[in-house]
């Protein structure tokens, strides 16, 4: 059988830039040029569910970058306190989202396959409960006639930080990297294949920067766990971030050596950055820019074609 190649992508905010310049490192390449558009299925979960869906469309990593370096600052205006409401409301992430795709687009639209995680916290006909949702249009998807603006909308919709869409919260809070899910979407599409010998993913964070918790926990309660300053807000932090090394071990331990990751560590003098620090978008890039890909893309030439 042909290769089936796939490519996931984190979420992290404002972070996604990161993700977008080492997209259009790796595209520049000479070799590698042709690469995105070998691609099988993207998945992305929250910002890389905006990225997934943009490749799945035709975007460029190029347009990918002007979308957080353009829009990023007005998507995160105007701010609120999120004690009592999201931190912002989510008019202008639509308002881009609709300036970047048509507004009647569909996933069974869509050149390329794709998968978004999110969640839905009221259930469904199907379900009275409430449960993980995987919008695609791989075949037998059930929701492949949503819309592409849905779709992003209802991964990104970061509890405390934006409101809830449609029923659904962020796809972080099951899958923010959603490498494992993807190697089982592709496996159910594939499903006349005894192994997994078939598949290459590479899988593209949005920067990582180590936390730990110094304090005392064992009398924490509720309070605690939800509004501790370092780091801030940790019980989010948790949920957010812990599943991305999980599913970075799932997907190594399945695929092995057709199995890539890419990410950087963000320097101590640097500091975390929150998935609304628009103002750190140079900084990304830079360090971005500053990544050795070597190994990357030795890996991409040697799996890809």
């Amino acid at each position: 059988m042909d290769k089936y190649r796939i490519m996931t992508f984190d979420g992290g905010g404002i972070r996604g830039v990161l993700t977008a310049t080492l997209l259009k490192r790796l595209k520049d390449e000479p070799e590698l040029s042709e690469f995105i558009n070998m691609t099988k299925l993207f998945a992305g979960t929250s910002t890389g569910s905006i990225i997934a869906l943009g490749l799945a469309y035709g975007l460029s990593p190029e347009d990918l970058v002007d979308f957080y370096v353009l829009y990023g600052k007005y998507i995160f205006t105007p701010r609120y306190h999120n004690y009592y409401r999201p931190k912002y409301d989510n008019k202008h992430l639509k308002e881009v989202l609709s300036m970047v795709f048509p507004k009647n687009l569909r996933l069974s639209d869509l050149s390329h396959k794709v998968l978004v995680p999110s969640f839905r916290v009221t259930g469904s006909y199907s379900k009275p409960h409430w449960g993980p949702v995987f919008y695609n249009n791989l075949p037998g998807s059930t929701n492949m006639e949503a819309l592409v603006i849905d779709v992003a909308l209802a991964s990104n919709a970061a509890p405390t930080f934006f409101p809830s869409y449609k029923h659904h919260i962020d796809g972080a809070t099951i899958a923010n990297n959603p490498s494992t899910a993807a190697i089982a979407a592709a496996r159910g599409e594939q499903r006349n294949i005894g192994a997994l010998d078939d598949m290459y993913l590479l899988s593209i964070g949005t920067g990582i920067y180590p936390q730990q918790i110094t304090a005392d926990t064992t009398k924490w309660g509720a309070s605690q766990w939800a509004f501790y300053p370092k780091p801030p807000y940790p019980l989010l932090q948790l949920l957010f971030n812990n599943d991305i090394p999980v599913n970075e071990f799932y997907s190594s331990q399945l695929l092995r050596e057709q199995y890539c990751r890419l990410d950087l560590e963000i320097p101590k003098k640097i500091g975390p950055i929150p998935l609304d620090a628009y103002s750190k978008t140079p900084t990304l890039i830079s360090l971005a820019n500053d990544l050795d890909l070597e190994m990357t893309i030795k890996w991409i030439k040697n799996n890809w074609f």
